[in-house]
């Protein structure tokens, strides 16, 4: 009975899940530094998820488009989940062998395999899901990754996308930004630190605190609500009261590293600040000026007015 309330009170830390978004459409065949796009990026793919595989409360799931069918003619519905969600030490390997095999033919349906990967995530049950799409070219279907990629944030079913860029034109970048967080990976070094960063931002514990600054800029002020909201969406993320311990330092939150945020102090009148990027695995310290006073009223009346 002790063992089972034991469990039963601890805190169940939702599982994290990583769908890789694989381009495979003809243009992956292009030349990139040592060889074609497609083969450096599965070589490069297939040693990042190794790295995965010992990680606990990780499962990985893998997402090919343009793989099935030739171009011309476009098939914009050619997007397929290859490798259900599993625990990250099986995988693994199912990863890498479908890799092996998967062949550059078709088109590029963006919006669409992020649509349907957002419906993996939520067939897999709650988590924290995040998308990582690999790709060297734009949306060809018509249909706006953007608005996808936003939608399905503000229904919490994931969290902002990683875009990672392999030998992308250049004219095509600045599409992506909407989409998500953009890496432009313009060498094949530049790949695989790119996916150390992303990764890091999956496994890493993120803290952040806020210092509330009186009217001489010292971190004094506290016993103000305040509320974390995704940049990119406007959702409510974390809201809680500013408080201090005996030693007079603020609070120290853990923070999802994906998002970047604006946090409001509930002052009168409210202060905020934008675009609060974290760094994953480190500490950020936020400054807000916030000086604090009283007001006095006195009155003269005989109407007992409320204030």
């Amino acid at each position: 009975m002790l063992s089972f309330s034991t469990v039963a009170q601890e805190k169940q830390e939702p599982t994290n899940r990583i769908l890789f978004i694989f381009d495979a459409s003809y243009s992956m065949t292009g030349r990139w530094q040592s060889g074609r796009k497609i083969d450096i990026a599965k070589n490069l793919l297939s040693n990042m998820v190794d790295s995965l595989k010992n990680i606990q409360n990780l499962e990985l799931g893998l997402r090919v488009y343009g793989h099935k069918s030739n171009y011309p003619p476009q098939d914009c519905d050619d997007t397929h989940l290859e490798v259900n969600f599993l625990r990250a030490d099986i995988a693994v390997d199912i990863i890498k062998k479908k890799l092996s095999v998967i062949k550059s033919r078709g088109t590029t349906p963006i919006a669409r395999s992020l649509e349907e990967g957002a419906k993996d995530f939520q067939a897999a049950g709650d988590g924290r899901n995040i998308v990582i799409l690999i790709t060297d070219g734009k949306e060809e279907c018509g249909i706006d990754p953007c608005e996808v990629s936003r939608f399905y944030q503000k229904e919490g079913i994931i969290l902002k996308p990683f875009i990672i860029g392999v030998g992308l034109d250049k004219s095509w970048k600045e599409t992506f930004n909407c989409v998500g967080r953009f890496f432009d990976a313009s060498k094949e070094e530049e790949f695989s630190n790119i996916l150390n960063i992303v990764i890091s931002h999956v496994i890493d514990n993120t803290t952040i605190q806020v210092n509330l600054l009186d009217k001489d800029k010292n971190p004094t002020e506290t016993n103000i609500n305040m509320t974390f909201y995704d940049d990119f969406t406007g959702v409510s993320k974390y809201n809680y009261v500013h408080t201090m311990n005996h030693y007079g330092h603020p609070d120290t939150m853990i923070v999802d590293p994906v998002l970047s945020y604006t946090v409001v102090a509930h002052t009168i009148p409210p202060v905020s600040i934008e675009n609060i990027t974290v760094t994953a695995g480190k500490h950020t310290t936020i400054p807000l000026e916030t000086p604090q006073g009283k007001l006095e009223i006195k009155m003269n009346s005989k109407i007992e007015y409320q204030c």
